[in-house]
């Protein structure tokens, strides 16, 4: 199974914040056991819907790293996000360092927010990972804003 929990990528200033959506096919298997009658995302999906996001965001300033979460600070949810709901994933990055990066993030559906954390990553150079390529989601925004840059005259 691959936990890429991020659909697409739809704002990015790399090492500062990102904006990413995900929505969640009413038939999705994690449906079926959580809550049988009354269906709902796990608040541990959502957090790594943020940690995800917050990490594309720091590993494209530095294709040299690989964050890995190491804490969840704090966590909060102030609704549940049900079969169908469009997530828009905001992170924040408030500090990379050479061996951690600091991050919040929310999760808003129709406006308003349903969750939002505070993130503290660990670092792993991508040297000692045993591949270096981004994922496709984050491959296909690199890709559209190299598109964007050779259309400027």
């Amino acid at each position: 199974m691959r936990w890429l929990l991020i659909d697409r990528i739809v704002e990015c200033e790399p090492g500062v914040s990102a904006v990413g959506v995900k929505t969640f096919p009413r038939n999705d298997e994690i449906f079926l056991d959580h809550f049988p009658g009354f269906p709902i995302v796990p608040g541990v999906l959502q957090v790594e819907m943020i940690a995800q996001m917050a990490g594309k965001c720091a590993a494209m300033t530095r294709s040299d790293i690989l964050p890995v979460l190491g804490s969840v600070k704090a966590a909060k949810f102030y609704r549940n996000v049900r079969p169908g709901d469009r997530c828009v994933i905001r992170a924040r990055i408030e500090k990379i360092a050479r061996n951690y990066v600091l991050a919040n993030g929310e999760i808003e559906v129709d406006g308003e927010k349903v969750s939002s954390a505070s993130l503290l990553f660990g670092v792993v150079e991508r040297s000692k990972t045993s591949s270096n390529d981004f994922d496709a989601v984050t491959q296909e925004w690199l890709a559209s804003q190299a598109a964007k840059q050779a259309s400027v005259p």
